[in-house]
Order: C-alpha cells, then structure tokens, then sequence
C-alpha cells in the first residue's frame, strides 16, 4: 500500500520522537491517514480509527524485557457489532494479571516465560509481568485469523514500530512468532539484503545464533553474542500448532522455550 508525502513526513518525525506518548499520537494521526486500509492493514470488522497503547506494563519496574505479539483480540467486540473505535490501554490487563475484555490473550505464557528468563521455574503463582514490556506489531487489533493483515501492518508501520522499540531500550526481546522474528529483525534490526530482483530478504550467516540474534546498543547485529547489548529470541506464536492441527499445550511451549534460551547470554546487567 502506497503512501502519500504527508505519511512520509509523520514517519519521518516519528523517527525524531522523544516520548512514547509523542509517537502514539503521531501513530494515530497515520492510520487516521489511510487511504484504503481495509484488505490490507485492517479487518473490515474493526473500525480503523481503533487503536491500542502498549509499552512498559510498569515503567518503574521494567528491567529491559521485552515480549512482542501479533495482535490485541477484537473477538468480544466483533461478536457484538461493535461499530465505534474501540481506544484502550492494554497495560492495565497486564499489570492486573487478568483480562475481562479479552484483549490480552497468553498471560500464562509471558507469566512462564519470564520466570524462565529470570532463572525460576515455569510454573508459580506470582505474576512477573510488571518488570515487562509488551508490543502488539497490530495496534488496531484482530481476531486471530490466520492471514497477512497483522503483518501488513507491521510493515507498513515499521518505522513506527522500530522507534518504539528502540525508546524502551529493551535489553532482551522475545518475539513470539517466527513472522513477527522476521520482521523485527528486518526492518528494526536492518538485518537484511535485497536482491537485483528487488526482493528483500533476512540474512542469517554469521548471524543468528540458533534462535539469538544478538545486536549491540545501536541496533545493529553482532556476530559474537558474548559482547551482545540486545539479544531477540526467536520464539513460537503463542496459538501454535503442530502437523496435525493441535495446539501446543502451554507446557510443552515453555519447555521449547527454555530449551532455545539454555546457554543463551541473556542480558540482565548490560
């Protein structure tokens, strides 16, 4: 989907901006923008004008991890015609630990995640949640279709995304998903190569190690991942499913998890 001057502009002072609150603005002055975004970047279910805050789930605590999901569930809304924009903070869910609307699906993964992160055990009662960021690449929200909208609009909005990131200052990133992998290490990280063809694609020589990319403060890769500032961990999408059209269970996803994580420098004091 092409974009006009004007869009080019707000993407180019996004890049410039200082606050999250800054870019969140300038983001929704974007999608406000479109020109066609049903088909592409959003679901004709879903009012365009919808968008959803995320970031620090408590900026006080946060200690530089970062998990990055597809999307906010629209699914109650949906299921009710809802025709409004829908505008929330998807913070406070986590910060709660629970969900009444239904937009914050996987609080037991991240939960178990981060405990893996931290040196614990996957399972517990606590909810470490409040030390995290989350990111949804989908602000608008979906309803967890399995088709390209989401990623569409991750990459359309990309330089919104990288600027978000990149003002958390994460210090481990957990992609839940290998598209949502690809992009980040794309478009944020500038990971990749364009062929005369004109097709770009990631590199993965000399760089991914197994499921790290590892990168320094600048957001450029490195080869050696012991001298790693920023590590993004290559991970399932939460609703994976295996050949046979199951899910995985929740525990069978953490023991994957901490299988890629073993040995792994994560960065808790860089």
């Amino acid at each position: 989907m092409r974009k006009t001057m004007e869009q080019i502009v707000i993407e180019g002072q996004a890049a410039r901006c200082g606050s999250l609150e800054e870019l969140y603005l300038l983001w929704q002055m974007m999608q406000q923008m479109e020109e066609e975004p049903f088909g592409s970047t959003c679901y004709e279910e879903i009012d365009p004008r919808s968008f959803h805050i995320d970031g620090a789930v408590s900026p006080e605590h946060y200690d530089g991890t970062l998990f990055i999901l597809k999307e906010t569930s629209m699914k109650k809304q949906i299921r009710k015609g809802q025709t409004m924009p829908v505008v929330s903070d998807v913070r406070r869910d986590l910060r709660t630990g629970r969900s009444p609307s239904g937009e914050v699906e996987y609080l037991p993964y991240l939960r178990g995640m981060k405990r893996i992160l931290d040196g614990g055990s996957a399972s517990g009662d606590k909810a470490p949640l409040l030390k995290t960021a989350v990111i949804y690449v989908n602000k608008r929200g979906g309803k967890g279709a399995a088709d390209d909208i989401s990623m569409d609009y991750g990459f359309y909005y990309s330089e919104f995304l990288k600027r978000q990131i990149q003002l958390l200052e994460p210090r481990t990133i957990i992609c839940c998903g290998e598209d949502i992998f690809r992009l980040v290490a794309m478009e944020v990280f500038q990971n990749k190569k364009t062929k005369k063809n004109q097709e770009t694609y990631m590199k993965w020589k000399d760089v991914v190690a197994g499921d790290i990319l590892p990168a320094d403060r600048r957001f450029k890769p490195v080869k050696d991942l012991a001298k790693a500032d920023i590590q993004v961990i290559r991970m399932w999408n939460p609703a994976y499913r295996v050949n046979n059209g199951q899910y995985v269970s929740l525990e069978e996803y953490l023991r994957e998890f901490q299988r890629r994580t073993e040995g792994a420098k994560i960065c808790k004091n860089c």
